[in-house]
């Protein structure tokens, strides 16, 4: 595992919708791809709002998932945090503080591009 933080570049994979049950829209974008230090990544972000805010530019937004490491252990991760819609353009930043399953804590500041389907970033170990 990375000691001060690096890089990931992932691709999107796949996107879903759902209903939730107090009938607010949820949005699910797994990713794919690698992150210095952690080997294949595979990562969800998730976001929930109103229907009627469909068309935001910004909200919250959690994260899940698993690091294959170099290894060959498993590292699970979870998140908070914000997109924000860049201008006008397809892409957000995505901000957000995420626990790793060793107990490390990261921060992370990134772009979403949905017309290249991908996210990448920068990580840092705080």
């Amino acid at each position: 595992m990375a000691d001060s933080g690096g890089e990931f570049n992932t691709s999107i994979k796949n996107v879903s919708f759902s209903k939730t049950a107090d009938g607010q829209l949820q949005q699910t974008m797994d990713f794919e791809g690698t992150a210095t230090g952690f080997g294949t990544i595979v990562l969800s972000l998730m976001s929930t709002q109103l229907l009627s805010e469909a068309g935001a530019t910004s909200g919250p937004i959690s994260l899940a998932g698993k690091a294959l490491l170099d290894d060959n252990s498993i590292m699970g991760a979870t998140g908070e945090g914000t997109w924000e819609q860049i201008g006008n353009e397809p892409r957000f930043k995505v901000s957000l503080l995420v626990d790793l399953s060793d107990g490390a804590k990261h921060r992370v500041e990134s772009v979403m591009d949905w017309s290249a389907r991908s996210w990448t970033g920068r990580f840092e170990v705080l």
